[in-house]
């Protein structure tokens, strides 16, 4: 015979279709002690305890053996043979039940941890089945009419498992793809524990995921906040990195497991980047001895720039100091935005007025620009630039004063003029505070851009390289070795026509680890291009021109190396128009001077080639099959093109004989 003992909400139990309710809060207590107590049982001391939290009364052992009799003859039912289950041993009332009989509490905790089980494993469906279930029953009170040392302990016991039913659930459902649903069950756990770090990390996630970064931003200042507030502590390493994760670009919706998208999700190892990681260390060593430092990370789109300063932000994070998180956005309509946004992060999250600190000058201005203080106002309306920039330097150096600083501010080849004057100022103004800025450029942009960085980036850096405060670190692509750890930690398991798929993706993608992944990944053929690196170059592309263009796809149809006499011919570019474009293409790294060490031919025409083969590809597929036949035909009738193998060099740069 299968019965049901529902312990939460109205307790019942459920036998052959009869729904029978036990009345008297004492009775339900001892009934619920009683049956999640299990085959130990529980002494009659332990259970008059439970019944009668307080004191106990002079006529409580009278009183307890009444209610045993109670008890008996309401869990009768639920036993097939006529021995009644509720016995006493050894001095112990046990409440000896079939192992057909089923105690609600204790099903929803077991399905709470075969959920989290199928989330690992990327069963999301039945995770989100499971803890779904779980959830609707662990939202009803837990003898909501009693109160004690066991029943308050149960009670928190239940609540930890009724969130971890709902991050579970919003993890699944955000992995299928279901965003709002997510957002409510993670919005719920948050309620429900606002001091559990792990359901604010999911709300994080989720938002992130629906592309609502603020929100994201809003749900970890919440969550320090209140830890602050409540505990006097900060946010733990994890829940930083994963703050420190929404300094990088948007994450594309989530999508259930297998194939590649079962790997998308695994967690990418951060290698290949000790020396700089190093160098950033370094910086942040002298910082909190109060000797302020800039870094300058550079490198061109997708080699981990953003990656580099999570990394050193999670390190900061661990180290104790404080970490303030901006971006610049292109053509941001904020004033100051990367500034804002990290000041505006720490006012947030702060449990005090840090206002209080700063001069009454200072005040106004900041709660003109920080959103989390009533701002941001219009732009005409600001005050001048140096009051603007004085009450700036005050919140800093205050955010500094209580901790070491680190300021991220990611794409900085974005930021508008007025935005680097702040931050040269904030420099000079905290030469004597614990500040560590870290900020990070692309330098593959077009030139007119690039020229502009580099110079407002000088401005920055000069005076304080001359000083030892100011270091530059540029990223390259990833070794082999890198790349074979990357691969082997994420446990890809791709073939290839050489059986060695690191090095083909290694190859195809020049060590750049945004490519190698998107290789690695997409496993549709050696000629294929992922489509995350189609939208890349197509991103490039758009910004070089029409000449570079024509060249660039002339050079793509030609192969891996060509001569630039053969591709400005089949482009039908005069000298100096193929110059330029030529040029244009050198500068933002798509193209590569290749020259052969030691060569015996030192008058020979340079060699030129794609600095990432799978650019190339995806370049060469870009072009319609009209255009092709006419290269191609242009080609067959260039003097010497396509026959000039003398010309050419291997992939490895050693001359072809």
């Amino acid at each position: 015979m299968e019965a049901k003992i529902e312990l939460m909400g109205l307790m019942a139990v459920r036998c052959a279709g009869i729904v029978y309710h036990l009345h008297g809060a004492q009775a339900r207590v001892a009934f619920a002690r009683l049956a999640l107590a299990g085959p130990e049982g529980v002494t009659r001391h332990e259970l008059a305890d439970v019944i009668w939290p307080g004191a106990l009364p002079p006529t409580w052992a009278s009183a307890l053996r009444t209610l045993i009799s109670r008890l008996r003859a309401f869990v009768g039912p639920l036993q097939s043979h006529p021995v009644n289950p509720l016995v006493k041993r050894g001095g112990r009332y046990v409440l000896a039940l079939d192992g057909n009989v089923l105690i609600d509490v204790e099903e929803a905790m077991r399905a709470v941890t075969d959920a989290r089980g199928a989330l690992d494993a990327g069963d999301f469906a039945t995770a989100d089945r499971l803890a779904a279930a779980a959830a609707d029953r662990l939202r009803f009170p837990f003898l909501s009419e009693h109160e004690g040392h066991w029943v308050a302990e149960r009670r928190e016991r239940l609540t930890e498992y009724l969130v971890t039913a709902l991050e579970v659930a919003g993890q699944a459902a955000m992995r299928s793809g279901d965003h709002p649903r997510a957002a409510l069950l993670a919005e719920e756990a948050t309620t429900r524990g606002p001091e559990r770090e792990s359901a604010h990390r999911c709300l994080m996630a989720v938002r992130e995921a629906m592309g609502n970064r603020g929100e994201a931003l809003r749900a970890y200042q919440r969550l320090r906040r209140h830890l602050a507030e409540e505990f006097g502590v900060d946010p733990s390493p994890e829940t930083e990195a994963a703050y420190l994760a929404l300094l990088g670009p948007a994450s594309a919706p989530a999508v259930p497991s297998g194939g590649a998208g079962g790997y998308r999700h695994r967690p990418v190892p951060f290698v290949g980047r000790e020396q700089q990681m190093t160098t950033v260390a370094g910086a942040w060593s002298w910082a909190t001895r109060g000797r302020r430092q800039f870094v300058l990370v550079t490198g061109e789109a997708g080699i981990g720039k953003t990656r580099l300063l999570r990394e050193a932000g999670a390190a900061v994070a661990a180290d104790g100091g404080l970490v303030l998180v901006g971006r610049c956005d292109e053509g941001a309509m904020v004033p100051y935005q990367p500034i804002v946004e990290a000041l505006d992060g720490y006012v947030a999250a702060s449990p005090d007025d840090p206002l209080d600190a700063v001069s009454p000058a200072a005040r106004g201005p900041l709660r003109m620009l920080l959103p989390s203080l009533g701002g941001p106002c219009p732009s005409g309306e600001l005050p001048e630039q140096p009051v603007v920039f004085a009450a700036f330097a005050q919140l800093l150096t205050v955010a500094a004063g209580e901790r070491p600083c680190a300021l991220l501010i990611d794409d900085v080849h974005w930021a508008d003029p007025q935005t680097v004057a702040l931050l040269r100022y904030l420099l000079r103004a905290g030469a004597d505070t614990r500040l560590c800025v870290v900020v990070a450029a692309r330098n593959d942009l077009p030139t007119s851009i690039r020229r502009r960085v580099r110079g407002c980036m000088d401005e920055v850096m000069l005076p304080l390289e001359h000083t030892g405060e100011g270091t530059e670190v540029t990223l390259g692509g990833l070794d082999f070795a890198a790349a074979r750890m990357l691969a082997a930690e994420l446990g890809t398991a791709a073939g290839t026509a050489d059986g060695d798929p690191v090095r083909w993706a290694h190859a195809r993608s020049g060590g750049n680890p945004y490519m190698l992944l998107e290789v690695l990944r997409h496993q549709a053929g050696p000629d294929a291009v992922p489509p995350a690196v189609a939208r890349l170059v197509a991103a490039k592309l758009a910004s070089i021109g029409q000449d570079a263009t024509r060249l660039l796809q002339v050079a793509a149809v030609m192969g891996p190396s060509f001569g630039f006499d053969t591709v400005a011919d089949a482009a039908n570019l005069d000298v100096l128009a193929a110059l330029d474009a030529l040029e244009a293409l050198l500068e933002i790294g798509i193209l590569a001077e290749v020259t052969a060490a030691g060569s015996q031919h030192p008058d020979r025409a340079a060699v030129y080639e794609f600095r990432h083969d799978i650019v190339r590809q995806s370049v060469d597929q870009q072009v319609s099959d009209a255009r092709r036949r006419h290269l191609t035909s242009r080609q067959q009738v260039v003097p010497g093109a396509g026959h000039d193998t003398e010309h050419r060099l291997s992939r490895t740069g050693a001359e072809r004989v």
